[in-house]
């Protein structure tokens, strides 16, 4: 298998070439390679390696007669998802019939023509675009804490917090025995942060859930154990949010 540069954007279509025989690949890879709507991003000699990459191409261009799984097997077990489409590319007209039964969308023989290739592709592209899935939503990072030690001033990503402290007119960031002070109220720091994430546990304590050990009750009434060590107190008002929210149910219970 020969892996090629992935620097294709949406509108390019994402090519595969299976076939056993070198100067086949580079006969198609040729025409290929005239057009700027499509870009070749792996080559494989086999149905076996072609498997451990079909998720990142659109279109597969199959062999049929090669060693160990034929481009017959391959392309039955692709059929049974929508992407990636399959066309073969062979040199034998015999296997069209059992070809077209696995939802190949178009079946070439070599040597291959243009004009074929273009129909092909043209199919291809409808088909990819029917089926092609638009990517989810990348939820923007949550910004760093600004904090200040003395005449040092950090940026503090948030999984490393393990909880932050009211101190008078400043807030304590808390990273192991490490911390911080920020200059903003509870209630403003606690509405920049992940509410499935953290959670204000007591009128003076936040708490990341990542950094939560147990949840331990006594004579002192109900406290967070963090992994640093450090046992955050819980409020009788907040002890059935809590509970709820350490078993991460995905749901806000601020």
């Amino acid at each position: 298998m020969r892996p090629v540069a992935e620097q294709t954007t949406d509108a390019v279509l994402r090519l595969m070439l299976v076939d056993d025989e070198p100067l086949s690949r580079r006969a198609l890879r040729q025409l290929l390679d005239l057009r700027r709507d499509v870009a070749v991003v792996v080559e494989c000699a086999d149905a076996a390696s072609a498997r451990t990459r079909l998720d990142v191409v659109d279109a597969v261009l199959l062999d049929i007669e090669m060693p160990g799984d034929s481009g017959l097997e391959l392309a039955r077990e692709i059929g049974a998802r929508p992407l990636p489409a399959v066309v073969f590319v062979t040199a034998f007209d015999r296997y069209a019939v059992p070809a077209f039964a696995t939802e190949a969308l178009d079946y070439l023989c070599k040597p291959v023509t243009m004009p074929e290739l273009d129909r092909a592709l043209q199919r291809i592209r409808a088909h990819v675009a029917r089926h092609r899935l638009p990517a989810p939503p990348v939820p923007p990072s949550p910004a760093p804490l600004f904090v200040r030690t003395g005449r040092t001033e950090e940026l503090l990503a948030l999984d490393e917090v393990d909880c932050l402290e009211a101190d008078d007119v400043y807030v304590a960031v808390h990273v192991g025995a490490r911390r911080w002070l920020v200059r903003q109220s509870m209630t403003t720091l606690l509405a920049a942060l992940p509410s499935h994430e953290f959670l204000r546990v007591h009128r003076s304590w936040i708490v990341r859930r990542g950094a939560v050990r147990a949840l331990r009750s006594g004579h002192g009434g109900l406290h967070l154990v963090l992994h640093s060590g450090k046992q955050v107190p819980v409020s009788r008002r907040q002890a059935a949010r809590v509970r709820v929210w350490l078993r991460g149910t995905g749901q806000s219970v601020r």
